[in-house]
């Protein structure tokens, strides 16, 4: 059987990532777009597990399915984030923030954390009034002393709670929807 469904999901999965990956660098932006593409990437998930349910699957893929499912770190990470942006209204992704030097980090720059009280704290401010407060350290000088190109900057997108707290938000989207590609959506239309 062929899971047509399902791959328009995914091909349309993955041009909502192509635009959060166009959007990283906009963080108004990204964040607005981020409800809409994680509610379009989850939702793959659901198409292959219902499109081959209707097509009469077999029972050893049903069980496959609710094994891996249940268990496959990458469909936690973004069950997680897709239910804190829809059911609780929670930010499920923060940005941080990096100065670099020659690829070497000359500083980073991550969520606003007060009890850390060595490393300075920057505000950032728009239309006069605070819109994010971010907690930022500098590594040792060894760093920034192997570069001479000039420092640069890069925003990397994290998960802000659930699961994979903390990790790259946009690779481990990519991983799942690789996942659906490339193991789930086969051995459905194989079963």
């Amino acid at each position: 059987m062929r899971l047509e469904k399902s791959r328009k999901a995914l091909a349309l999965a993955e041009k909502y990532l192509e635009i959060l990956e166009e959007l990283a660098d906009d963080p108004e932006e990204f964040r607005d777009s981020f409800v809409g593409a994680i509610a379009v990437i989850r939702r793959v998930g659901h198409v292959v597990h219902s499109e081959s349910k209707e097509l009469g699957r077999t029972a050893a893929f049903g069980q496959w399915w609710r094994r891996e499912s249940a268990a496959d770190r990458r469909f936690k990470c973004v069950k997680d984030a897709r239910d804190l942006v829809l059911k609780e209204a929670e930010e499920a992704a923060r940005v941080q923030h990096e100065v670099l030097v020659s690829d070497a980090a000359m500083g980073r720059a991550t969520a606003y954390n007060p009890s850390v009280a060595t490393e300075s704290h920057i505000d950032v401010v728009r239309d006069g009034t605070e819109q994010e407060r971010y907690t930022f350290s500098v590594p040792s000088a060894s760093a920034a002393d192997n570069g001479a190109a000039g420092p640069t900057y890069r925003r990397t997108w994290v998960f802000a709670s659930g699961e994979c707290v903390g990790e790259e938000l946009i690779p481990a989207l990519r991983q799942f929807l690789d996942w659906m590609r490339d193991d789930a959506i086969p051995k459905a239309e194989a079963a």
